[in-house]
């Protein structure tokens, strides 16, 4: 029991000094409001002052056939909202340059260095702010050039990006001479934006997007787009490394690659270990790991032909849409991960491992106490 409390008390600290020390996230960015919600929820959780209660072994299997039982799409309902609103919601443009500023914005693109004033002449809205000084030359600042033809410096479908600041970046689509869109991207050390042509040989764009960063927890998911006669289309967002390690008992680590563009194919690895109740270590991150989950597998996403976006195929895989969603770094997730592996929680439950059975019924007391 000693230990328990002393790993619950862990806990607490830990998420406290998550939401202080972790960077500002996207969300707090793009949707300020729901930022301020799920901060709103963690504070109640913690500021709760009510005892912490253990319950018996019966009450936590009803408690566990209780989420077994909940359909799990209505679990997962809205949690998508967030990563789909800063897909579809970037900044669609339709500003063309004339002739003159073109072949200057080519040889600006060439050097990867941009005039001031011409950069504030040719980008709608552009504002030189205190965080691009930093980054400021003389009277020039950074570019970075990003060619999609097959020729690089044919200058017809390519992106301009100027970095705003430590982490983030605005970034701009061109088709030709026209700026068609712009895009917040924020990232940890750099843009890392790259490209393939699909099916239809229509160029797709996809680039990693931060939503958490910070020590021991990571929230990275692949946003892709493509060109589409003079607009940017959104395809798909999914998950490309979600990592939590200190969040007693559970620690969490799911990380997708692109094995294929034609058809699109991601191989999921993913990993999910308790902390061992037995441990003698009182650090919540050094403690033995029992493993709980521990696999691969690779989805193939097609090209809907009506929408035109990219819809997964989970056929075949050991993944469904809701059991990727329960990786998700938001508080409902917890009990979607539990649906949808009710099986393997109620056999763990049943197995001849006291380690593995008591780390679970750990971890459900923690649901139940914090629902």
């Amino acid at each position: 029991m000693k230990k328990l409390v002393t790993f619950i008390i862990l806990l607490i600290i830990l998420v406290s000094c998550q939401n202080q020390s972790a960077k500002k996230s996207v969300l707090t960015e793009n949707d300020p409001e729901q930022e301020n919600e799920k901060v709103d929820k963690i504070e109640n959780l913690e500021n709760e002052n009510r005892p912490y209660i253990t319950y018996s072994e019966f009450e936590l299997r009803l408690f566990l056939d209780s989420i077994g039982q909940l359909n799990p799409d209505l679990l997962a309902k809205g949690m998508t909202k967030k990563v789909d609103s800063v897909l579809n919601n970037q900044t669609t443009l339709n500003h063309e340059l004339s002739t003159a500023d073109f072949e200057k914005l080519k040889t600006a693109s060439k050097e990867q260095l941009i005039d001031i004033d011409f950069a504030k002449k040719i980008f709608p809205n552009f504002q030189f702010d205190s965080d691009l000084r930093k980054f400021r030359q003389d009277k020039k600042i950074p570019i970075e050039f990003y060619s999609f033809d097959k020729n690089e410096y044919d200058f017809n479908e390519f992106v301009i990006s100027i970095r705003t600041d430590f982490g983030k970046g605005d970034v701009y689509f061109f088709r030709n001479k026209k700026i068609i869109a712009k895009h917040a991207v924020y990232y940890r050390y750099h843009l890392d934006l790259k490209h393939f042509k699909d099916e239809n040989n229509q160029t797709v764009i996809y680039y990693k997007l931060f939503y958490e960063s910070g020590s021991g927890i990571c929230w990275i998911q692949f946003n892709f787009y493509k060109y589409q006669n003079d607009k940017i289309t959104p395809l798909l967002t999914e998950i490309h490394d979600i990592t939590y390690q200190w969040l007693y008992p559970r620690m969490v680590s799911i990380k997708s690659t692109i094995v294929n563009e034609r058809p699109l194919q991601l191989q999921f690895v993913y990993e999910n270990h308790f902390c061992d109740p037995t441990s003698d270590e009182n650090v919540v991150f050094d403690c033995p790991r029992i493993e709980f989950i521990k696999d691969s597998t690779i989805v193939t996403y097609n090209i809907d032909t009506q929408s035109g976006i990219y819809v997964p195929n989970f056929t075949g895989t050991k993944l469904d849409r809701n059991k990727l969603l329960s990786y998700f770094l938001i508080n409902e997730s917890h009990f979607l991960f539990v649906n949808t592996h009710y099986n393997l929680f109620s056999d763990g439950l049943n197995s001849k491992d006291d380690k593995l059975r008591n780390a679970i019924l750990i971890y459900l007391n923690q649901l139940k106490n914090y629902r």
